[in-house]
């Protein structure tokens, strides 16, 4: 029996809660197959203290702690919880746990486990999680900048509202790019610019470039903590749009270029319900989609 059937068996057999070995190839190459939570995967010793959680298309890889025959050890895992897959599911993990000619894979993995994700990552595509970590970073720097001026602002992007940011008396659109020149944006709906009577509506629209030294998520989260916001808020909004703690997304740092603020009046081009007679979407359209050149509109520094 080859590392492949053995884990399929085992994905069959073990039971919830529980972790068996499985052979690896030499007897210094330890791995497991376990089921946990609805989950099931496989696991390596990890000797190193690395923080890793990352997600894509429906699979995980993470560090945690467990109890291996009476001792508390570090493992490298990897699982899904995509039942029906699990035979499909069972060839990446075969050659997750597969140390290699003299354990060689085995070194290279637990050593840079990222650089693995990646290569995986690049091969399969991320279905589930195509959203940039800039475009969070960008909303939460619009975020502290709104703090900065005394504004009680709250940051909702990540629910999934027609806007990123609310604030006292106004609301904020955020809309991020890599890209060096052009403004066009993209908006996503025809409720996304819906301006209220009462509550004026912002876009801004920030500039960046990835770079060693600049902002990241998790520098940007730190100052907001010392500047009084709820840190588990925060985790909870950032793990609904994907980048959850430990992730390398969040670790990712960018230097903002520009950044610009755009008031959305009259004069600022938009599709919403009001653009319509009797200010109503026609029967039948869903969702309505369009991009915004922002080149010739009068933005002001933000």
């Amino acid at each position: 029996m080859n590392i492949l059937q053995e884990i399929r068996m085992a994905f069959a057999n073990v039971r919830e809660g529980s972790m068996v070995s499985v052979r690896s190839g030499q007897a210094e190459n330890e791995a497991w197959v376990f089921r946990e939570d609805g989950r099931f995967g496989v696991a390596v010793p990890l000797v190193s203290n690395l923080r890793i959680h990352e997600f894509f298309a429906g699979a995980k890889l993470g560090a945690v702690e467990r109890d291996v025959g009476g001792h508390v050890r570090t493992l490298l895992r990897l699982d899904s919880e995509f039942e029906a897959l699990r035979n499909e599911f069972a060839v990446v993990c075969a050659q997750f746990i597969d140390p290699g000619v003299d354990g060689q894979e085995r070194l290279a993995l637990t050593a840079d486990p990222l650089a693995w994700w990646n290569r995986w990552r690049q091969l399969l595509g991320n279905a589930n999680w195509d959203r940039r970590a800039y475009s969070s970073l960008g909303e939460l720097l619009a975020l502290e900048r709104l703090r900065s001026q005394g504004i009680d602002a709250k940051w909702i992007g990540p629910l999934q509202g027609a806007v990123d940011i609310q604030a006292t008396g106004a609301s904020y659109e955020v809309k991020s790019t890599l890209s060096r020149y052009g403004s066009v944006v993209h908006i996503a709906g025809q409720f996304q610019l819906q301006r209220s009577k009462h509550v004026p509506l912002h876009l801004i629209h920030q500039r960046f470039e990835p770079s060693t030294v600049g902002d990241s998520i998790d520098s940007v989260v730190r100052r907001l903590v010392e500047c009084g916001m709820d840190v588990e808020d925060l985790e909870a909004l950032l793990t609904r749009d994907g980048l959850h703690a430990g992730g390398a997304a969040r670790a990712e740092t960018y230097r903002l270029l520009e950044s610009t603020v755009y008031v959305v009046n009259d004069e600022f081009p938009s599709i919403t319900p009001s653009s319509f007679l009797a200010g109503v979407v026609p029967a039948g359209i869903v969702s309505i989609e369009y991009d915004v050149d922002l080149s010739a509109l009068h933005g002001q520094t933000f």
